[in-house]
């Protein structure tokens, strides 16, 4: 048993504490955790706290609200998106005409990430970026990144969102059931449709995938690859 004792110069208990240190990041985890395994809608600071094991007041000397909790979630998530590939654009640490490969980097981590946490796209899609520094530094990054390959500054915000658009809507797809096209043996009143299904299936079945629906990814590179295009065309690539 690791002895503790009481530091008389600051009236504090010595040795290791019992539990670890509450921080933001913790909470974060803790409530990105408690998002995935159950869903949003379950998201309170009195399940947060019995899932730390601390009182709700304790929470709430690191968090103001639920809000300020919200803002704490969206932040630990866009920082796992990788724009790093944009960055390097703006020193000129990347050859010209590198804008494209830079814009897949970018577009794939966003999907990735937002695909391990889709119950959070409807929610942090929406929400502002005042109050979450690690958003706004992605943004930031993407942007610079966008101007120093010749973007118009006018031009940034469409792109961004035109993106966002896109990736949440793949994030959510890479978890939809691999049968959302099947039609029962009776429904025929979409035979077009239906071959087409059936002909996409075919194409695509043996295809490596990570996603959780494997016929997710080749509509996603399909797309990325025209949002792509489609900058590079604005930019003379």
């Amino acid at each position: 048993m690791t002895e503790s004792r009481t530091d008389h110069r600051t009236g504090r208990r010595a040795g290791r504490p019992t539990a670890p240190v509450l921080d933001r990041e913790r909470i974060a985890d803790a409530a990105l955790i408690l998002v995935t395994e159950e869903g949003q809608g379950r998201l309170t600071m009195k399940r947060l706290a019995d899932r730390l094991g601390v009182s709700v007041s304790a929470l709430y000397n690191h968090i103001a609200n639920k809000a300020d909790l919200l803002l704490l979630v969206e932040d630990a998530v866009m920082s796992r998106v990788d724009a790093s590939a944009l960055g390097k654009l703006v020193d000129a640490q990347s050859p010209a005409g590198a804008l494209p490969v830079a814009l897949w980097s970018w577009g794939r981590s966003y999907r990735d990430v937002f695909a391990a946490y889709p119950e959070l796209v409807p929610l942090i899609a929406t929400m502002p970026v005042s109050g979450a520094p690690a958003t706004r530094r992605m943004y930031e990054t993407v942007s610079a990144g966008l101007v120093a390959a010749g973007v118009p500054r006018a031009q940034v915000v469409t792109v961004i969102v035109s993106f966002e658009s896109f990736l949440y809507g793949s994030a959510m797809d890479a978890n939809a059931p691999t049968e959302i096209f099947s039609s029962a043996p009776e429904e025929s009143d979409a035979p077009t449709f239906q071959a087409a299904v059936e002909a996409f299936t075919a194409r695509v079945t043996d295809a490596p995938s990570g996603a959780a629906n494997p016929y997710a990814d080749d509509p996603f590179e399909w797309g990325l690859q025209a949002l792509v295009d489609r900058v590079a065309a604005l930019v003379g690539l």
